[in-house]
């Protein structure tokens, strides 16, 4: 997002990007690892990757890493990408209207 953007501006730019709101509302149901959240929003790797950086650098996904043999990683919303539920909600709510 640019810096010196109004908010308004800023946030329509972020969450009109494709596929940022398919991921948030699936991550809304429970965190997830990368594979799941592409199954369940069917993205292909590379532009899953790219939101998902987006939206981490934006304050919105938070990535866990988890050291093991085999690394395990997890998405899940902030408290920042929570708040986009009732965003979310209102326009399902107005997509069944119209």
């Amino acid at each position: 997002m640019k810096k010196n953007a109004k908010p308004f501006d800023s946030a329509l730019e972020l969450l009109g990007s494709k596929w940022t709101l398919p991921i948030v509302s699936a991550l809304l149901e429970d965190k997830s690892r990368f594979n799941e959240i592409q199954r369940k929003c069917e993205v292909c790797p590379r532009t899953l990757s790219a939101r998902l950086d987006e939206l981490e650098a934006n304050g919105i996904v938070k990535k866990k890493v988890y050291s093991q043999n085999l690394p395990k990683v997890e998405y899940s919303l902030t408290k920042k990408g929570e708040s986009l539920s009732a965003v979310i909600k209102a326009i399902s709510d107005w997509s069944y209207k119209n």
